[in-house]
């Protein structure tokens, strides 16, 4: 039967791609690289092991639904106040530019004012997977660059639907009036869907939860969570919208809920086989490129990435961002993201970009995403060197004024210089206080600093350059803290404390026990291991409920 036929290319999609993604993280690169490769590797421009590929398409469609549900399930309304207005502008202001700069690039190649709204959408978008992931593994999440990253790619993620929205509309060949009208009606049948979704999720679906869980019957509460993603697709598809809005929507929405979390549990495993089902029926509607169109690939993916970094880094300077920061996040979001993909997809499926150059802008997509590792990880050298380069031009000036720092230096003799004023740099700063040692505090982020300034001696300040922290006067300085949880910066300013001020003590935070050894051999005198703190602590505690539960255990025998 045609079914079972399809089953088994289902299978073998799987299966593949399973193995190519394996290869792919032990390569260390994301697993979605190997899903692309396997789709075009078995799809039907290429060996043509798979050839049903519209029901693959309507399973793809699934994935991506859930994925944005999940994603959706992350974005709680708490959780978006807390990154505040300049980390929205930063996602907005990234967007809309790119989405200009691309449009107007690509007009004057001569693409349709539909397709060229397409390529500057898909230049907007960054992969969120790829980058959280490095980011994590590195720990360099709550580092500027990486708190940078973090809001503009929830900005782009919040941005998936209305681009699909307006891409849609597009590629059914309307324009002008006409298209704006469709624009307005679909924004309107979403505000209407998303309010019976807000009615359902809070007054019908708490009941629902509680009986599936009182029942006593583990399946119910999985059935119902699978069934509320799904059915929230269904519905957006029912009403003319993209199921992508009703999963996303519905996410959001459940977001706030105290059952959010067990939902998202239960859905994880059903999405992981419906994305890798996603991304290899991307890779299905390419093929294997040439070696020419390989090469014009890759320098397509290199215009891409510094077009990219140059956008992030404009804003952001524009945003009053210091130049090093800047760069760094610009580096690290230069890659075309996964939903850059859904996107293409849509406009390819519904001819509103060609075949082949959908071809040349997956083969570079694939390159931008390969180096994405190694642009994060030389983002700061190359950054530091480009601000050097830049800031050449005022070196005698900065050499008068170094003169002048280093004199008055040494009426800021015996201050102890705390980096970075987060939790950790508040309690030092507190425990400095208390037993009236002075201190002075560098802080790079502005808002911080112009909240703490009337009670703590703190400045705008990136102690990564020289010029800093001899203002702050480390030559004559009791000791240097630096308490910021970034390995790569911690490492740079220790280096530069240690060159500065060869016999003053460092000491500084390590996040993680495999960074201790760089730290110390950067120049650090002392390194506090987050991990083997929070163990000793995890030890006491543990020995501490053992040591109260224990009599009452063997009076219980």
């Amino acid at each position: 039967m045609d079914q079972w036929k399809f089953l088994a290319e289902i299978v073998l999609l799987l299966g593949v791609a399973m193995v190519f993604g394996i290869v792919a993280q032990r390569l260390r690169q994301n697993a979605v690289i190997g899903y692309l490769i396997a789709g075009i590797a078995l799809g039907p421009r290429t060996f043509g092991f798979v050839k049903d590929a519209e029901n693959v398409e309507v399973l793809a469609e699934l994935g991506v639904a859930l994925l944005l549900f999940t994603i959706g399930l992350e974005f709680s309304w708490r959780r978006l106040k807390q990154f505040g207005k300049s980390a929205a502008l930063m996602g907005v202001f990234q967007i809309g530019v790119s989405i200009l700069v691309g449009l107007l690039l690509t007009s004057l190649a001569g693409f349709s004012l539909g397709a060229s709204f397409v390529w500057g959408a898909t230049l907007a978008m960054s992969s969120t997977a790829v980058v959280l992931r490095i980011l994590i593994e590195r720990a360099e999440l709550d580092s500027p660059p990486g708190r940078n990253a973090l809001s503009i790619l929830l900005m782009q993620d919040l941005a998936v639907v209305p681009l699909l929205i307006m891409v849609s509309v597009l590629a059914d060949g309307q324009s002008g009036a006409r298209a704006a009208m469709e624009i307005g009606m679909s924004f309107l049948r979403a505000g209407g869907l998303i309010l019976g979704f807000f009615v359902a999720i809070r007054f019908v679906l708490p009941r629902l939860i509680d009986a599936a869980a009182s029942a006593g019957n583990r399946d119910l509460p999985v059935v119902l969570a699978i069934a509320v993603s799904l059915g929230c697709s269904w519905a957006a598809h029912a009403v003319g919208l993209s199921p992508v809005l009703g999963a996303f929507a519905a996410g959001i929405l459940l977001a706030d809920l105290d059952f959010a979390e067990q939902i998202r549990a239960d859905v994880m495993p059903l999405r992981a086989a419906f994305v890798t089902l996603f991304f290899t029926s991307i890779g299905m509607l390419a093929a294997v490129p040439s070696l020419m169109e390989l090469l014009v690939s890759m320098v397509v993916a290199i215009v891409l990435i510094l077009l990219k970094a140059a956008i992030i880094t404009a804003i952001l300077l524009a945003l009053r961002q210091p130049l090093p920061f800047a760069i760094q996040t610009g580096l690290i979001l230069g890659q075309i993201g996964e939903f850059s993909f859904v996107l293409a997809r849509i406009a390819v499926t519904k001819n509103l970009l060609p075949q082949e150059a959908f071809d040349q802008f997956l083969g570079a997509s694939v390159v931008t995403l390969l180096a994405t590792p190694y642009l994060i990880q030389y983002a700061t050298p190359v950054s530091h060197w480009i601000s050097n380069k830049v800031l050449a031009k005022d070196r005698r000036k900065r050499a008068v004024e170094l003169q002048q720092q280093r004199a008055e230096s040494k009426l800021k003799k015996g201050r102890v210089i705390v980096v970075g004023y987060g939790p950790a740099g508040r309690a030092v700063a507190n425990a400095l206080k208390e037993e009236e040692i002075p201190y002075f505090i560098l802080e790079t982020n502005p808002k911080t600093v112009s909240s703490c300034r009337v009670e703590q001696p703190i400045e705008i300040g990136d102690a990564t350059q020289p010029e800093i922290l001899e203002h702050a006067g480390i030559v004559h300085a009791a000791a240097v803290v630096v308490s910021i949880p970034d390995p790569g910066i911690s490492r740079t300013i220790v280096s530069q404390s240690r060159m500065l001020a060869p016999e003053v003590p460092i000491l500084v935070r390590a996040r993680y026990s495999l960074f201790s050894n760089t730290l110390e051999t950067a120049g650090a005198s002392t390194v506090v291991d987050e991990e083997w703190v929070v163990g000793e602590m995890l030890a006491r505690r543990t020995l501490d409920a053992v040591r109260e539960r224990r009599p009452g255990l063997e009076q219980a025998d």
